[in-house]
């Protein structure tokens, strides 16, 4: 009865729904770091402090992150444009990774979880993606 259940519920249409609907949660959460959650409530290393900072202070590199984040993160909330706005996150989410081992030294961390969502996605939509991969 119960491997009925599971069986049932997570089909390839769920599991692509619940992995959207987390990787929304994560980027709408985190999209207020830094702007409506001060840098020093973090209780940041000072080093990862000053370089987190230093991103701010160019005044648009971390707005234009944090604002692809929440409107990625609503857009897949809502199933919209997914295949468009997976485009858009591949950097953003690839950085975060990124800060997480090179800053952090955390190998097996919520970003590398936004990796793997994201390449889910990207996989689940990949006929959309065929004709920019077309040589012509």
């Amino acid at each position: 009865m119960k491997a009925i259940f599971i069986h049932k519920v997570l089909t390839k249409k769920n599991l692509e729904r619940i992995v959207r609907i987390w990787m929304s949660y994560v980027l709408i959460s985190n999209a207020g770091v830094g702007t409506l959650i001060p840098l020093r409530d973090l209780g940041l290393p000072d080093h990862i402090f000053q370089i987190i900072q230093g991103m701010w202070d160019t005044g648009f590199m971390m707005e234009m992150v944090k604002l692809t984040e929440l409107v990625a993160g609503v857009a897949l909330l809502f199933n919209c444009y997914v295949p468009l706005i997976l485009m858009a996150l591949i950097p953003v989410v690839l950085n975060i990774y990124g800060m997480h081992v090179f800053l952090f030294h955390s190998y097996i961390t919520q970003g590398l979880a936004l990796v793997l969502a994201c390449a889910f996605l990207v996989y689940q939509h990949r006929e959309k993606y065929k004709p920019l991969t077309a040589l012509r």
